[in-house]
């Protein structure tokens, strides 16, 4: 009986938005297409990325620690107008570590997602992320512009702070060894390792911390020669943040500055080495409008 009297009253209800004309309101929800693919490098590692939405493909190369999920809260704002893609670098997330570690393979890795695409490619690469994708402009005609986040092209020998990190995982702390490579090398405030701590992908970073002893000790031997990219044609939007601790950081924002014939400088007031994180909507802007700006 209670149910027949439910449903007496579902159809009075219905009849009421009938007579009245009206209809329902009815929520509209995005539809969001989730797209993971994968592709083999140059020396066969498996290499993930996940991709969100329509238009020109934008791949985002993260940094040093984590994996592409460190970049999938800024699709939102980004998937509107790009199909944008976050790849799991070699050995972080998803991807296969491959062996005999160096950092042109990481360079391949970045050239086969790009050379997977069908047209043209963006790129946006954060931190080491951005060596590689400064490195792989070099030897493709099908990256069509270049974000690069304070790259460190010029960090010194941090092969003892490897050996000190390489320690405290072996004994278990691997929450400190992260803190000491944000702290003694990306020189990240104490106050933004803070906040960096209370983010969904911090579990992910303190993970996937023993990967980076292998990147460091090869960035160690990395040189950059600036000789190589003065005639790199490719545009590029260097993002820079106003209160970046690293000498190192800063100085190699300035030999691009002083290296690439095409470029524009933007600096993200009040912002550290993670304003994607900070500020997503004002920086997913700030690489729109570069992007997509003739």
């Amino acid at each position: 009986m209670t149910s027949q009297l439910l449903l007496y009253f579902l159809m009075l209800i219905s009849l009421q938005f009938i007579a009245h004309g009206q209809s329902a309101p009815l929520k509209q929800v995005e539809r969001i297409h989730i797209q993971f693919s994968y592709v083999r490098s140059k020396d066969y590692a498996l290499i993930t990325y996940e991709c969100q939405g329509n238009g020109p493909t934008l791949l985002i190369v993260h940094g040093g620690t984590g994996d592409r999920t460190r970049w999938t809260p800024l699709f939102p704002f980004l998937r509107s107008r790009f199909t944008v893609c976050a790849m799991d670098r070699r050995g972080h997330g998803e991807s296969e570590p491959g062996s005999n570690y160096s950092l042109h393979k990481e360079v391949e890795d970045v050239l086969a997602v790009v050379n997977s695409r069908p047209d043209p490619v963006f790129v946006l690469g954060h931190s080491i992320g951005g060596v590689f994708a400064l490195e792989a402009a070099l030897e493709t005609n099908k990256i069509a512009k270049l974000v690069l986040y304070e790259p460190p092209l010029q960090d010194g020998d941090h092969t003892a702070i490897a050996d000190q990190m390489e320690k405290m995982i072996k004994s278990g702390k691997r929450e400190q060894a992260l803190e000491t490579f944000l702290r003694e090398i990306v020189k990240v405030s104490p106050k933004e390792i803070d906040i960096m701590k209370t983010r969904p992908g911090w579990q992910n970073r303190v993970a996937s911390v023993d990967i980076q002893i292998r990147e460091i000790r090869a960035l160690s031997k990395y040189s950059f020669d600036e000789q190589r990219f003065t005639t790199l044609k490719t545009q590029a939007l260097l993002l820079a943040g106003s209160n970046t601790r690293s000498p190192q950081l800063k100085q190699a924002t300035e030999l691009l500055k002083k290296t690439l014939p095409n470029w524009v400088l933007i600096e993200f007031e009040g912002q550290e080495h993670n304003a994607m994180d900070t500020i997503p909507r004002e920086f997913a802007g700030v690489v729109t409008k570069f992007l997509l700006v003739p």
